[in-house]
């Protein structure tokens, strides 16, 4: 439980011809992990992906393209469906299946576009609308150029040989073509604001009404293929999380021979197996003519963290600082015992700590089918139990008040106005921080003589120690003088 799972180095030979059976048991049983090959020896070479690999990640890519497509929650999927049914199925609906969903999804991707364009161009007619000039007027001219834009209508500007309309903020300037480039410039140093011209033929109110109709019209069919495509995600939606759980298996078996050595005959697989698993290794395969070596070896093997199932959870938190190395200790049930209980003491509010119980809970039940999500879940709620309790018995409180009664009925409540409790609390977070940090020394004293020798344990965290506690022993005395540690241990000045 304190240091990682012993491993053993496992060497597998045997023929070709047995290596799909081999790929799918290794798959399945999942007590080896397999070392890359490096392609060293003579006869040998680096494997390729099985027969059936092609195809199967065909067939993955477009399941996922469709979970995609639907925005399918891939969670754990609901029942369990034997392999042969699930790739029947597979082969028998999902062409058309696909057809149906890329089509609905084309035309609804499609009319959403237009809606967006549309929109646009709207939101132009409206900005041109007040001038009343037709939509042709803008545009088709060979010796005049127009200017479009909004400027203050605070703002005069007075432009030679030029036609200009304005209306509110809205401008719109006839110009000849030679002397556009310095009109341009005299309108912008005034405030000018270029908008694009607007293009097509006819009244723009007209066009703005016919505009509004094509739109409401491209809204209710992008509503109505939106909802086709919910009803095909609630109606196919677990059948394809299903088949994608099923081919991502088969596309990890077909991958296995990638970190082989393979042969024209045979192939030689190296990984490392939890010693504890080794006989139920050699049960998986006694079927198969494969030759199974167990060795010790040199060389650093891979980590399996060995907790039991309450532990497991803070595995998060170290695999998030750092996996303990082969021969190092395992700090998971140290935050197993410690997070919760720091937790409590620093919240201790039965109000907060209920709710921080349901939040882990709704994670755990919610999102279980994330491996991260459900152990901070299961963490979330170990911490607001405690919170919970302390809060209950320590200090009675609830969402930071004071529960009287409560307070009362209880033997033993530290209240924070009270100076004698709160001197208890300073020396009892002082006392348990000391404890953590000294045992979290001890274990990295460990760790180091483990991994190097006496002499870097000793220089690396021993001398921490001494420093912690030395201090410890020095300071009080030399801030508030020995009668302070005097007093306490019945020395006399």
């Amino acid at each position: 439980m304190l240091k990682p799972e012993p491993m053993t180095r496992v060497v597998i030979c045997g023929l070709n011809q047995d290596l799909p059976d081999v790929s799918h048991i290794l798959s399945q049983k999942r007590l080896v992990h397999l070392e890359d090959y490096g392609g060293e020896d003579e006869g040998f070479s680096a494997g390729a992906t099985l027969d059936y690999g092609a195809k199967v990640s065909e067939y993955l890519v477009r399941i996922r393209s469709l979970i995609k497509i639907l925005d399918i929650d891939a969670g754990s999927p609901v029942g369990i469906k034997n392999a042969n049914s699930v790739e029947e199925e597979v082969f028998e609906k999902l062409d058309g299946l696909e057809k149906n969903i890329l089509a609905i999804h084309k035309n609804h991707r499609d009319s959403a576009q237009k809606l967006k364009d549309g929109m646009n161009r709207l939101g132009s007619l409206e900005q041109f609308e007040p001038l009343g000039i037709n939509l042709e007027s803008f545009s088709g001219f060979k010796s005049m150029s127009v200017l479009t834009g909004t400027l203050s209508s605070k703002t005069e500007v007075s432009i030679p040989n030029a036609e200009t309309v304005r209306k509110d903020d809205m401008i719109a300037v006839f110009v000849p073509t030679d002397g556009h480039e310095e009109v341009e410039q005299q309108l912008v140093k005034a405030g000018f604001k270029s908008l694009d011209l607007p293009t097509g033929e006819g009244i723009i109110s007209d066009e703005m009404v016919a505009l509004e109709s094509e739109m409401q019209n491209l809204e209710g069919k992008v509503e109505a293929l939106g909802h086709e495509l919910e009803a095909l995600n609630k109606r196919h939606g677990q059948w394809l999380v299903i088949a994608e759980e099923h081919f991502a298996a088969q596309s990890e078996k077909s991958s296995l021979p990638l970190k082989l050595a393979l042969s024209k005959n045979a192939f030689v697989l190296d990984g490392w197996v939890p010693e504890k698993e080794c006989e139920g290794l050699k049960t998986s395969l006694e079927g198969l003519n494969v030759d199974i070596q167990l060795e010790s070896s040199d060389d650093e093997p891979p980590v399996k963290l060995d907790n039991p199932p309450m532990v497991r959870p803070f595995e998060l938190f170290t695999k998030l600082y750092g996996i303990p190395k082969h021969r190092e200790l395992d700090p998971s049930v140290l935050l197993f015992f410690g997070y919760p209980l720091f937790f409590g003491l620093m919240i201790g509010d039965l109000g907060y700590g209920f709710f921080y119980f349901l939040l882990g809970h709704l994670l755990v039940k919610k999102y279980g089918h994330s491996d991260e999500l459900l152990q901070l879940g299961k963490i979330i709620r170990l911490a607001g139990f405690s919170a919970f309790f302390f809060g209950t018995f320590l200090f009675a409180e609830a969402f930071g008040f004071e529960i009287h009664w409560l307070a009362h009925e209880l033997p033993f409540v530290l209240h924070k106005s009270d100076s004698a409790d709160v001197g208890f609390m300073l020396l009892a977070t002082g006392g348990i921080g000391l404890f953590y940090v000294t045992l979290g020394l001890a274990m990295g004293f460990y760790n180091t003589m483990n991994m190097h020798d006496l002499k870097h344990a000793v220089q690396e965290k021993l001398s921490w120690i001494m420093i912690l506690w030395g201090g410890l022993l020095f300071i009080p005395p030399w801030l508030f003088g020995d009668s302070l540690l005097g007093s306490r241990l019945g020395l006399s000045d």
